[in-house]
């Protein structure tokens, strides 16, 4: 597992996406030292896009699967 700051995600997103992708490793976002996101891979099937979570805006903004 890696540890990445908030601002080294902002500054390589893409790369750092690519990089789970091909690794599959999971990566933790931390915010000040402490860690406050999780990114993973998802598997394939694992949730359908076309479908909102509950609470979900038209816009997409707001609540629910992004």
């Amino acid at each position: 597992m890696k540890f990445i700051t908030v601002s080294e995600l902002r500054a390589r997103a893409t790369r750092i996406v690519a990089e789970i992708e091909t690794t599959g490793e999971e990566v933790i976002v931390t915010k000040h030292g402490k860690p406050v996101v999780l990114i993973r891979r998802v598997a394939e099937g694992e949730f359908d896009l076309k479908l909102r979570g509950e609470g979900a805006r038209e816009d997409g903004q707001g609540e629910g699967i992004v």
